[in-house]
């Protein structure tokens, strides 16, 4: 009876130190960079303090490993800074061959104050 206890004890460590050191192959590895944005649309007409969307175009990528980050933004005085970012993932193997585009990504953003603004975007 010992020895069958001793032994399933025996599989279960062998089994659990199996199964925790299985891995993921492909953890993803971002590099980051900014995208270059062809166009952008906004509304003709918005009020202070309501939200709108500002829509951007432009290529992200050559192939499928290259995807959309995120929007960073900044306010000085009149002037809207914005910085489109993308992340291509460097441990991929496979990268399908497809273009990537910022085709309608929307910034979502708010006036608060009266006055003429000026959008300006990182290239």
């Amino acid at each position: 009876m010992k020895t069958i206890t001793t032994l399933i004890c025996l599989s279960s460590l062998i089994l659990v130190s199996i199964l925790s050191s299985c891995k993921d192959e492909h953890e993803p590895n971002y590099e980051y960079f900014l995208i270059e944005v062809d166009s952008i649309q906004t509304p003709a007409n918005f009020s202070i303090n309501e939200p709108f969307d500002i829509v951007f175009y432009g290529t992200i990528g050559t192939n499928g490993c290259h995807q959309f980050s995120k929007f960073e933004t900044v306010q000085q005085g009149n002037n809207i800074i914005i910085k489109a970012w993308g992340k291509f993932d460097k441990n991929s193997n496979l990268c399908p061959q497809v273009m990537v585009y910022l085709d309608n990504e929307k910034l979502n953003y708010q006036i608060k104050e009266k006055g003429t603004y000026t959008i300006k975007i990182f290239q």
